[in-house]
């Protein structure tokens, strides 16, 4: 039987439905980072796009993507799912190119909202669907690594004291405190 539960206007039941089998499926990712060929196996969709926004970026800055892999292999007492190499790694680019990977979060946003919003049948098509947004999430955080490059860019360190600097400005404004706090309507 493929039909297990079939939206269709129940309210947050579909939402709920696919957040519990991301969670699952973002715990399972988590387990498997025990088993070096299990994760590299469970993980290599994320992967895939993972590194592919590396060499994208990379591509588009400048950076002269030159090698590109996704082979897992071990490093010292870790292992690396994959790598691009980058021949022009500079100041003005390597902030964007170690944290490109954060540019899945709005596309796995976008692909679960268009999910969503298509009323479907969760089965074991919608359960692999969520299994790629789960990898999606995954392999969007930079590793080490990336923020170890993106830390090396004064361009990132100026965008982060500049959103401190605004948001410490927003906070301080005058009645910030007011509109920040409940407001009790009626009597």
């Amino acid at each position: 039987m493929a039909q297990v539960w079939k939206g269709g206007g129940s309210g947050p039941a579909l939402p709920l439905a696919y957040l519990s089998a991301m969670a699952f499926m973002l715990w399972l990712l988590n387990r498997a980072r025990r088993s070096f060929w299990l994760c590299a196996l469970l993980a290599l969709p994320g992967t895939l796009c993972h590194e592919a926004c590396h060499w994208l970026v990379g591509k588009l800055l400048l950076g002269h993507p030159a090698h590109f892999t996704v082979v897992p292999r071990r490093e010292g007492r870790g292992f690396v799912l994959g790598s691009v190499a980058l021949q022009n790694l500079r100041w003005y680019n390597a902030f964007f190119i170690g944290m490109a990977p954060l540019l899945l979060l709005p596309l796995a946003w976008v692909l679960l909202l268009w999910r969503l919003r298509s009323q479907p049948v969760f089965g074991w098509s919608e359960a692999g669907f969520a299994f790629l947004l789960a990898n999606l999430f995954f392999a969007a955080l930079p590793s080490w690594a990336d923020l170890r490059i993106a830390a090396r860019s004064p361009v990132g360190w100026a965008l982060l004291a500049g959103t401190l600097a605004w948001g410490w400005i927003r906070l301080a404004e005058p009645g910030a405190e007011a509109s920040a706090s409940p407001r009790k309507v009626g009597r």
